[in-house]
């Protein structure tokens, strides 16, 4: 078992990402912000671009869009308890950024959530 968020964690959803199956013309920069987790505040970059899909931690400034949430709503979200448009739609996720790199780039994230699975069933949360 890894620790959601953890380095471990990360690694291992970058390695995982190699294998998506997004599509050749999806680009988009998402940065994600976690608060309230056992590692503090946790940042990283999730990358779609020329076919490919990368987790990166750290923060990327200039990310067209950046989701700000706190550690129950990430693990509620990537466990599939609650969807991102709920989570959002009751304050608990907050949006900065271009909304129409969400919508078009939907395939290109249910492709990444669809290739995480396995790392969700061996993940402690």
């Amino acid at each position: 078992m890894v620790k959601y968020l953890s380095d471990e964690w990360l690694e291992q959803a970058a390695a995982a990402l190699e294998s998506a199956d997004v599509p050749d013309d999806a680009e988009m920069v998402i940065q994600y912000e976690v608060s309230g987790g056992g590692n503090g505040k946790v940042r990283y970059v999730l990358d779609v671009s020329g076919g490919r899909a990368t987790i990166v931690p750290g923060k990327q400034a200039d990310a067209p869009v950046t989701f700000t949430l706190d550690y129950d709503t990430a693990v509620a979200v990537i466990t599939g308890e609650v969807s991102a448009q709920v989570a959002f739609m009751q304050g608990r996720m907050k949006l900065a950024g271009d909304v129409r790199v969400l919508i078009d780039g939907a395939t290109a994230l249910a492709s990444v959530n669809d290739t995480l699975g396995d790392l969700r069933a061996t993940t402690e949360y």
